[in-house]
């Protein structure tokens, strides 16, 4: 016999449960501390397709058609691609300034930081018996490396910051020469550089010095002296020798309370209010570091400059020869409490006009988009380069 008074009991119990719970923490605590944790995520990125364009939707129901008549690795693929679709929306959403005032800290539509949504820990999502990973990367935090010389300057500044940042992680300035060398128009080689006539033509395999623009950032591996295993940071110079290192130094981007600008910081959990540790990152990989994209014909434009919001500690620690310790980490901790809108806000840590205006800035311009699709065991990566004022890919990698 069903007992309905213990039923109504039980559900008036659970309902004031809900109640108090909605009172004390709001809708969105709420739902934080339940399976609503996916469902924010969700609403998030629909209202940012839904105000941008409803292409990707097209895109997106096109794709799942094709999906059900496809091999696995044709679905894993289908899936990656609609990721690389979405990566553009948000990145789009982001330069019109949609989320602005919503989010804590994102309150400035020209400029850009992690505080932004593109910046944000993306959370697997199922899709048509799939799931879809995407992350993406400031580019602009990087040293691009192909403006080291143009065709119209030998030597130009970030050839500098170069030779600091491999002097910084332990090896020989001959590195910042050899790249030099690599992207610069002539043959005559550098004082520790290498050009074809001495290097390059005499391997066993012998080729030529790119003496140009990069095609990608691997292309490093064909200077000399960069080998893949300090291309991939899995040795030399300081390696194994560093102490304090953190994973980055980009602050908590988990969709958490304290993205929400209406909520104060008394409301937060004691965990979300921890201090995130600043120091270099274990990271070694050149990639994470070094670009190869911007605008090589003009080695000041914008394009090419790097964005002090979202460096890494690494690159901070090479723009000057007065970068200390002390000057990059105060540099990280005032961004994460608010990015900066303007180079001048850090003339006291970086006193060098020359620096502030021709070498850092607070937007950046191109974004490296990783998705992957995966269906069973099957997933499929692709790796693009996205110009967001253009709405260009300067590259593009399926793996």
């Amino acid at each position: 016999m069903i007992d309905y008074r213990r039923q109504y009991n039980a559900f008036r119990y659970n309902y004031k449960l809900r109640k108090t719970s909605l009172q004390k923490e709001g809708v969105l605590g709420y739902l934080l501390n339940t399976a609503g944790y996916v469902l924010i995520i969700v609403l998030l990125i629909t209202s940012l397709l839904v105000s941008v364009s409803s292409e990707f939707l097209i895109a997106a129901q096109t794709n799942v058609n094709y999906i059900r008549t496809f091999s696995e690795k044709q679905k894993a693929r289908l899936i990656a691609k609609s990721g690389i679709t979405l990566a553009t929306y948000v990145l789009e959403a982001d330069k019109k300034g949609i989320m602005t005032g919503m989010l804590s800290g994102n309150t400035e539509r020209y400029v850009d930081s992690y505080q932004d949504i593109w910046a944000f820990n993306f959370p697997e999502l199922s899709i048509e018996n799939g799931y879809l990973t995407i992350r993406i990367i400031d580019e602009n935090s990087k040293i691009n490396a192909s403006i080291l010389a143009n065709e119209f300057v030998d030597r130009t500044p970030y050839y500098s910051v170069t030779q600091r940042f491999f002097i910084n992680m332990g090896f020989p300035q001959d590195y910042a020469d050899a790249i030099i060398d690599w992207v610069d128009i002539d043959d005559s080689r550098s004082p520790y550089g290498a050009e074809s006539s001495d290097y390059y033509l005499t391997l066993e395999t012998p080729y030529r010095a790119k003496n140009g623009e990069m095609d990608s950032i691997d292309e490093m591996m064909l200077v000399r002296g960069i080998t893949p295993e300090i291309y991939y940071g899995l040795g030399g110079g300081t390696s194994g020798q560093e102490d304090n290192l953190v994973e980055d130094n980009k602050g908590n981007r988990d969709i958490s309370l304290s993205m929400f600008s209406d909520i104060e910081a008394g409301d937060l959990p004691e965990e979300s209010k921890l201090e995130l540790k600043i120091g270099k990152e274990r990271s070694r990989k050149l990639s994470d570091y070094f670009r190869v994209y911007g605008k090589r014909s003009d080695y000041l434009s914008e394009l090419n400059k790097i964005n002090i919001n979202t460096a890494p500690y690494r690159v901070l620690s090479a723009l000057t020869d007065h970068m200390t310790d002390d000057t990059v980490t105060e540099i990280i901790r005032r961004r994460r409490e608010k990015p900066f809108s303007s180079t001048d806000e850090i003339s006291d840590l970086i006193g060098d006009e020359n620096i502030r205006k021709n070498i850092i800035t607070v937007r950046s311009y191109f974004f490296r988009i990783e998705s992957t699709g995966k269906v069973n065991k099957t997933t499929v990566t692709i790796t693009a380069i996205y110009y967001r004022d253009s709405k260009r890919f300067y590259y593009w990698s399926e793996q």
